[in-house]
């Protein structure tokens, strides 16, 4: 490991879970110079709260210390069952749900401190001192080190908001196209009843919750093989809303809803998270709608930035010409063990994105893993 950096591993989730760590986090957040909205806490304790209740994992907390800096990075040891060959995967907090993972940093730091940070990690894998694993990664990262491992992942769109005296500004600046297809949309949309945009304030939280269910049901119709944790996105909202991380909105006809937003706002940023309306209204362009309002709410309210974080798709593009790159950095597990796992589930995801007719070979294979595990020892 790293010399410049002495690097301190929480374990166990009594550690973290408690009150003086937490307070010691939150301290970390309010200092870093560019925290984002997935490192809060609340956001964090989410994803873990539950997770652990449905998976085996546990924490990977690193906070590095060198000089006058503090570098945080929860990550954690997730042990798979067979549908995923048993793989011990070291990754982030908060996972795909999640689409930043950048570790907080407090006090300036050079190119080459973030390069030897991410060295030390590396060595602190690759020594075990994470403990055993078969595969490990660092996603979501927008600063990297200069290893030759980081590879360019997604871009993510964002509108810098702070160039705009007002919201007629910014929308003039759009394509001609654009502009007249959202006057023209909201023109036929008020033939058919009144438009209101409404956002759930942290004192209508049992409204919201009450209503949240027909916001799942719609996104689990537009994307119906994306998967999401039973109960993950319902704890976000009962848990962040009142907080006033969660940013959650409607779109309304006569008070019916037919576009919502699940979003994030921290500091002088919003976050588009989880957009979605009825397809019924589809030739209405209810989404391109629901955007205006939300960014004529920012500028009203004082955001800097509208991120519409990852996936540079057409409907983001059309709002804004900035965007930043995202990075990750995958490592392999070492042994002949780890790489069977690995190799296993390969073969299981293949299998998993054909029909169920491979049902035999799936349990043929997870025998075969079993088998692996039972001469794990003497493999290695």
């Amino acid at each position: 490991m790293n010399s410049q950096w002495k690097i301190e591993v929480y374990r166990s989730w009594d550690e973290v879970d408690d009150a003086q760590f937490l307070k010691r986090w939150m301290d970390l957040l309010q200092t870093a110079t560019d925290a984002n909205v997935f490192a809060h806490p609340v956001l964090i304790k989410t994803w873990t709260d539950l997770y652990r209740k449905q998976q085996d994992i546990s924490p990977l907390y690193c906070i590095a210390e060198s000089n006058d800096a503090t570098i945080f990075l929860p990550l954690v040891m997730w042990r798979r069952n067979w549908k995923n060959a048993f793989i011990k995967s070291i990754t982030s907090s908060g996972y795909s749900d999640y689409d930043y993972h950048d570790p907080l940093v407090v006090g300036h730091l050079s190119t080459e401190m973030m390069h030897l940070f991410w060295q030390s990690i590396i060595d602190a894998a690759n020594k075990g001192d994470l403990g055993s694993f078969d595969t490990a990664e660092f996603s979501g990262i927008r600063i990297t080190g200069k290893q030759s491992g980081w590879k360019q992942s997604e871009n993510c769109p964002y509108a810098d908001l702070r160039q705009y005296k007002d919201y007629e500004q910014m929308f003039s600046g759009l394509s001609k196209n654009l502009r007249k297809d959202i006057n023209k949309r909201k023109r036929q949309l008020n033939n058919l009843g009144e438009i209101t945009f409404h956002v759930y304030e942290i004192s209508e939280l049992k409204q919201a919750i009450e209503g949240f269910p027909a916001f799942m049901r719609e996104h689990e119709k537009k994307w119906p093989r994306a998967y999401k944790a039973p109960g993950f996105h319902e704890s976000l909202l009962k848990n962040a809303l009142p907080e006033g991380l969660v940013h959650y909105s409607q779109l309304r006809v006569d008070d019916r809803p037919i576009s919502w937003e699940l979003g994030f706002r921290y500091k002088d940023k919003a976050y588009s998270y989880m957009p979605v309306y009825l397809d019924y209204y589809r030739k209405y362009s209810p989404g391109k709608i629901h955007l205006s309002y939300l960014l004529e709410d920012c500028i009203k309210k004082g955001i800097g930035i509208f991120d519409f974080m990852r996936g540079d798709e057409s409907y983001k593009t059309e709002w804004t010409s900035d965007q930043l790159s995202l990075y990750r950095y995958d490592m392999a597990g070492r042994g002949l063990s780890s790489h069977m796992r690995v190799t296993a589930q390969g073969m299981l995801n293949r299998i998993k994105n054909k029909a169920s007719k491979h049902y035999v070979m799936v349990m043929f294979l997870n025998n075969y893993v079993q088998e692996v595990l039972n001469y794990q020892l003497f493999i290695d």
